[in-house]
This record gives structure tokens, C-alpha cells and sequence, in this order.
């Protein structure tokens, strides 16, 4: 428990602030054979839980497309992750031209800002072997399963496929 709560620590230190969209696939230990995945959900400041089951399908999706197989039982990875939405505040400001003049419209908006700290683990060792950490204003917030595939896949794109 105690080695969980030490890899943990600089994923829920991602959740709270408000890193560059940063996505790093580490190198793993040369003779090591991954094959199999299961997908936990840290439950952070801020997570939402009505998001897990699309998120975890979407992980699952992408890593099988990879040639991984999902397991709750002796996985050779760990997939854990920290998923966040927020409202913000925002400003909207447009140009208004009246008579020759140029006016500038100000209006007070509400946006969403969404967090994601991603690992991928050795289930054994506990190695880091991929991270991801993404902070980034929605624009179009639709929460649909086929948009949850799709930004998962690319995220996880650079991450090799089972040996």
C-alpha cells in the first residue's frame, strides 16, 4: 500500500495545479514483456466520478487496440489516473463597430477547464512507464464515448504496442 500511495503522490500533486500539457513514454527495462493492463481511478480533489466509466472504457479500448489485454487479476500494468472537471470564469471580448467607432463588447463567461494526470506502471517494480498530464479549456464539452475514445487514443498514441 505504501508503494501505491509513494507513486501517487506526484499524480495527485499534478490534479491541483495547473501543469503544461506534458505526455512522456519512458523507456521500459530491456527483457520486459507486457501483455496484460487493468484501470483504477484516484479519486483526487476534484475527480469526477460520473466520468470513470467512459474514461476507463476508453482506456481499455485504446490499449486493446494495442494488442493488451484487460485484467482485474494480475495485470502487468497499472493504469491509475486523476480526471477533473471545473467551471471557470472567463471573459468574452468582441468588437462592436457603430457609426465608424469600434466598441468592445465585455462579456462574463463560463467555461470548463479539464484536468487529467495519467500513469502507466510496472505492476511489479512500480516503474513509471508512461505519464501524461493534460490541462486544458473545453471548448466544446461533449462528454460522448466516441470523443472519450478518441482523445484517449491520442494521448496514449505514442505508447508501444504489446510485445
Amino acid at each position: 500500500m505504501r508503494r501505491y500511495l509513494l507513486a501517487l503522490l506526484p499524480l495527485l500533486s499534478a490534479c491541483t495545479s495547473t501543469p503544461e500539457p506534458s505526455i512522456q513514454v519512458l523507456q521500459p527495462t530491456p527483457g520486459t514483456s507486457y501483455q496484460s493492463f487493468s484501470v483504477r481511478a484516484v479519486r483526487a480533489s476534484g475527480h469526477r466520478m460520473d466520468l470513470e466509466q467512459r474514461f476507463n472504457q476508453a482506456v481499455q479500448n485504446a490499449l486493446s487496440a494495442k494488442g493488451y489485454r484487460f485484467t482485474e487479476t494480475q495485470p502487468d500494468m497499472q493504469v491509475i489516473y486523476a480526471l477533473g472537471l471545473e467551471q471557470e470564469n472567463g471573459i468574452e471580448l468582441t468588437p462592436i463597430a457603430v457609426g465608424g467607432t469600434v466598441y468592445t463588447q465585455t462579456r462574463a463567461t463560463e467555461d470548463e477547464r479539464a484536468r487529467l494526470a495519467l500513469r502507466i506502471l510496472d505492476s511489479k517494480t512500480q516503474a513509471v512507464l508512461f505519464q501524461a498530464q493534460i490541462n486544458r479549456q473545453l471548448h466544446n464539452p461533449d462528454m460522448s464515448q466516441e470523443n472519450f475514445d478518441r482523445g484517449v487514443a491520442k494521448i496514449l498514441e505514442g505508447f508501444p504496442p504489446a510485445r
